[in-house]
């Protein structure tokens, strides 16, 4: 569903906005009202923090793997902006519509990928805050994250304070729970239930304990890591070890 979407159906004289980029504006409206994907965005309207401006927006959208800005405004006092569409296919089409299953090297493969995006977005001192499996698409093998609806500015002074809600953070461990959410999807993908039983998923998955430590870190279970590029490098030396044990098999 396109639940961020901004279109109002209200007949008008006049246009609410005026779009520069007509051929570029409808390509975006069709492919949201296909529901093929979240293509037209609220920019930062439910977000507790400060909304951004023009110019902080325009810097998020320029950093590679996330889709490029066509149109920004305002609609009826509500800022908005209109990104490129990608087409390409979110995590939560493979997973629960093609049924794509994703082996642990595959999983850690692209929890990789996504974590050196995050890296540039927390440069920018930007928390996604919603980096969940249908907010992240994949074409031709690259990463693309779209949907900064719940996005907010980075608060370095958040960080020695706990988190009783990490969805709503307001530093890099807000993404990096949502990450390692997204990386058990992945891993679910191939796991098949031989106990009617529910249990944890430390039992159900039974992952290289590098990788189940890794993982609660993300979860928080596990004291935090200490920046997105902190957790990029462990996962970088797991995914080597575990080549490398594969090798001396």
């Amino acid at each position: 569903k396109v639940s961020s979407s901004v279109i109002s159906l209200d007949i008008r004289k006049e246009p609410a906005v005026s779009v520069k980029n007509e051929k570029g504006f409808f390509k975006v409206v069709k492919a949201a009202f296909g529901q093929r994907r979240k293509t037209l965005l609220n920019a930062l309207a439910n977000s507790p923090a400060i909304p951004m401006g023009k110019e902080e927006i325009l810097n998020i959208l320029t950093i590679p793997n996330i889709p490029t800005i066509l149109t920004i405004g305002d609609l009826e006092n509500i800022p908005y902006y209109i990104m490129e569409y990608i087409d390409g296919s979110t995590f939560e089409h493979f997973i629960f519509q093609q049924n794509i299953k994703f082996s642990i090297s595959e999983s850690l493969d692209i929890t990789a990928q996504l974590l050196e995006i995050v890296i540039k977005i927390h440069q920018h001192g930007i928390v996604h805050r919603d980096l969940r499996i249908p907010n992240i698409l994949m074409k031709n093998n690259q990463l693309f994250v779209i949907d900064f609806g719940l996005a907010t500015y980075m608060n370095e002074d958040s960080i020695n304070i706990d988190l009783p809600n990490p969805k709503k953070g307001e530093d890099h461990r807000s993404d990096l729970y949502f990450i390692g959410h997204f990386l058990l999807y992945l891993l679910y993908s191939n796991y098949n239930p031989t106990n009617k039983k529910e249990r944890s998923w430390q039992e159900e998955l039974q992952l290289p304990i590098d990788v189940q430590n890794f993982i609660e870190r993300l979860l928080l279970i596990q004291p935090a890591f200490s920046s997105a590029t902190d957790a990029y490098l462990s996962l970088q030396t797991i995914i080597r070890n575990l080549h490398l044990a594969y090798l001396n098999h």
